[in-house]
């Protein structure tokens, strides 16, 4: 927001040689973040302004509109100069209006006002005036609108946009000629409306409407109609002033995609009490600009819920305690009566008035003046103090020990890439995957059509994530550690899974992913839980798409069995997208809350050898659907002396292989205690593994 310091001189008297970036540094620390401060000369005679004082040159600051979301005052040039009055040490001037008699004329008609729901509305102010003719703004008003970035329409405009600037209040102007009566409504869901920007607009549902005889004339606190907009052949209008429930406003302009300088302060909660006196400061201002303006429709004020002051108590031991010194009765009175608050004390407390301006959703509690206080004494003035504090020893929770250890690993030691998916399923894309989770938490306040239902696996998430990343990576793995819902448990519904996918393009490349996927998992619960893990094969589930009808299994850690393993067939590839179908996906899903309470592993570690070890591979064909859990029993039976090991290398489809068969890789390792083993060794303990493997039928590749 631009402020233009020539129009802040009109309220308050700045000191002589004031240098405006220092005043800035200063609004900065004790009140709203500037951007920048800039110095603007025009070049020509002085135009003349509402005090025929109005420079050609001038400051502007801008001020960073997210700095002042909280006050609502500080959206005008007098709110700004109300805090710019207590910064240098001068009074603020009286914001000069019209009397309020003037405007109350028994005597003339007053326009109908309905409002249906006081929430929604709180206020709505009107008044019918004749005499205000088509005609540009004086050029003082438009050299200070064009300085502080608003681009000058027409004289009607162009004042009621000068108020909003420099008041905080918006209004607006009807044809009274076609707006006899007001009547503050909901909107129909759907309804079209025209606004002055000459779109056609489909009101959403809770669209709070300006009607006038039941038809609607105006978008409350967003933008007017088109129908009712004041022309040349416009004779009087109805001017009118209200105050409207932000949320309503925000919400209505969030869903049209309609953003103004209008809602954008309604949605800051405005003073309701600037109705009417908005309306005051627009008579005195025009009666210079328009000789012959006239009131011809008296006052009309619709106020359900009149405002009700609000008085904080505070305790001067807190407001000690939070500024780090003593701040006396006299001086918090000195520190606070500039910016409208009064403060009386009683007891032990001091009762604080908080003034309208700031009634409104920012000074409601004890914690909120003594913020006040705090940076009218200033921030840099207080000596820096680190408390006095009891520590505590937290004890370890489990399961983020796990979580943070499972991360480390995977991400280091095999390079996964960590993601964040959200906590809820996307129905379509769930529905892309011919996915139906069953019974789900749902949420009551979903962020979008589709995303209310709690995710009961990561998977289809880490699926839509492969699915996107897949145009920029040939080959990559992702993590996943997030929390899953169960809608069928009554206790403990959520737990703490981790997911992984491994992903490369390619053909014939599962069996491999899948291999590495297999020895990640079994480093990681080796290394974190001291236990081995198995792979069993698995029938796939019905309801889980991902899961291959002949290459899943249950994941075993220790004597818990904690997850699935498995690749991605093809049909699913092909549903997720037609380009990942010559793509290999392997996938796991471990629950972490189960190895949590797995007990720790104590284990007499064996000296370390004193000869050396020797490690032999042997290959050998079996039948293509034996799976590798078959024959690693089967290896468990054989006995030897000199055996240590037996560990599960690679297994092998393709040229030179049978159709009807594959080859497995095992590595033995092998070592005698007391002596270094010598060919003939190595020779025995090979002939008696290759006759154990060809007892169960196995072919010894040579």
């Amino acid at each position: 927001m631009l402020i233009s310091l020539n129009w802040i001189r009109d309220f308050v008297e700045l000191p002589d040689g004031l240098d405006p970036r220092a005043l800035a540094e200063k609004f900065t620390r004790t009140t709203a973040e500037v951007d920048g401060v800039e110095h603007i000369a025009t070049r020509g005679p002085a135009p003349g302004g509402p005090n025929s004082k109005e420079q050609t040159d001038d400051w502007i600051i801008e001020i960073d509109n997210k700095s002042i979301t909280h006050r609502p005052d500080l959206w005008g040039h007098y709110g700004i100069a109300r805090e710019i009055a207590a910064i240098v040490g001068q009074p603020l001037k009286t914001y000069p209006v019209s009397p309020l008699d003037e405007l109350t004329s028994g005597s003339l008609p007053q326009v109908p006002i309905q409002i249906t729901d006081p929430a929604a509305c709180r206020r709505y102010s009107g008044i019918v005036l004749e005499g205000v003719p088509t005609q540009p703004a004086p050029l003082w008003m438009q050299l200070r609108l064009e300085r502080v970035g608003q681009r000058p329409i027409s004289g009607l405009v162009d004042l009621t946009n000068y108020i909003m600037l420099e008041l905080g209040q918006p209004m607006h102007a009807f044809d009274a000629g076609k707006v006899r009566r007001i009547e503050v409504d909901w909107g129909g869901e759907g309804e079209a409306f025209r606004t002055l920007d000459g779109v056609e607009r489909k009101l959403p549902a809770q669209a709070l409407m300006i009607k006038s005889g039941g038809k609607s004339v105006a978008l409350a606190g967003i933008m007017g109609g088109l129908d009712t907009e004041v022309t040349q052949a416009t004779t009087s209008l109805l001017l009118e002033s209200a105050n409207f429930d932000p949320a309503t406003v925000r919400r209505t302009a969030q869903r049209l995609g309609l953003r103004t300088d209008a809602s954008a302060r309604f949605e800051k909660s405005l003073d309701p009490l600037h109705t009417v006196l908005a309306i005051q400061r627009f008579l005195h201002l025009a009666r210079s600009m328009y000789p012959n303006l006239r009131i011809t429709g008296r006052l009309s004020d619709a106020f359900p819920k009149p405002f009700q002051q609000i008085t904080v108590a505070v305790n001067p031991r807190h407001v000690t305690r939070t500024v780090g010194r003593e701040v006396p009765l006299d001086e918090a009175k000195g520190l606070l009566s500039p910016l409208g608050f009064s403060l009386v004390a009683n007891d032990s407390h001091w009762h604080v008035h908080v003034p309208p301006y700031r009634a409104t959703n920012d000074v409601s509690i004890e914690a909120d003046v003594i913020e006040e206080l705090m940076r009218r004494v200033g921030y840099d003035t207080l000596a820096p103090a680190m408390p006095v504090v009891s520590v505590r020893r937290v004890p370890p929770n489990a399961i983020h020990e796990i979580e943070q250890r499972t991360l480390e690993y995977f991400t280091m030691a095999h390079a996964f890439h960590e993601i964040h998916g959200y906590l809820w399923y996307d129905s379509s894309w769930i529905r892309q995957l011919g996915y139906e989770p069953g019974p789900c938490l749902e949420l009551k306040n979903a962020s979008a059509e589709g995303l209310h239902r709690l995710r009961r696996s990561l998977m289809p998430g880490l699926l839509a994530a492969v699915a996107k990343n897949r145009f920029h990576f040939p080959a990559f793995s992702l993590i996943e550690i997030g929390s899953v819902f169960d809608a069928t448990k009554r206790a403990n519904q959520e737990t703490r899974h981790v997911g992984l996918v491994v992903v490369q393009r390619g053909k014939q490349v599962e069996e491999r992913l899948l291999s590495e996927l297999k020895g990640a998992v079994s480093a990681w619960a080796w290394r974190r839980f001291g236990r081995s893990a198995a792979f069993s094969l698995a029938a796939a589930a019905a309801d889980r798409p991902w899961e291959h009808p002949h290459r899943t299994a249950t994941v075993m850690v220790g004597d818990v069995i904690a997850g699935r393993i498995g690749v991605v067939d093809m049909g699913l590839r092909r549903a997720m997208d037609e380009h990942l179908v010559p793509w290999g996906i392997a996938w796991a899903e471990v629950a972490l809350d189960p190895l949590a309470l797995l007990p720790p592993l104590t284990e007499r570690i064996g000296a370390i050898p004193a000869f050396p070890l020797v490690e032999m591979d042997f290959s050998f064909l079996v039948p293509r659907a034996t799976r590798y859990g078959e024959v690693a029993q089967r290896l468990r039976t054989f006995e030897h002396p000199l055996l240590k090991c037996v560990r599960f290398v690679g297994s092998y489809e393709g040229d030179k292989i049978a159709e009807d068969r594959r080859s497995l890789t095992i590595r033995t390792v092998i070592g005698d205690d007391a002596r270094t083993l010598v060919d003939e060794d190595a020779t025995s303990f090979r002939q008696s593994l290759e006759q154990h493997l060809l007892r169960y039928g196995f072919e010894i590749r040579q």
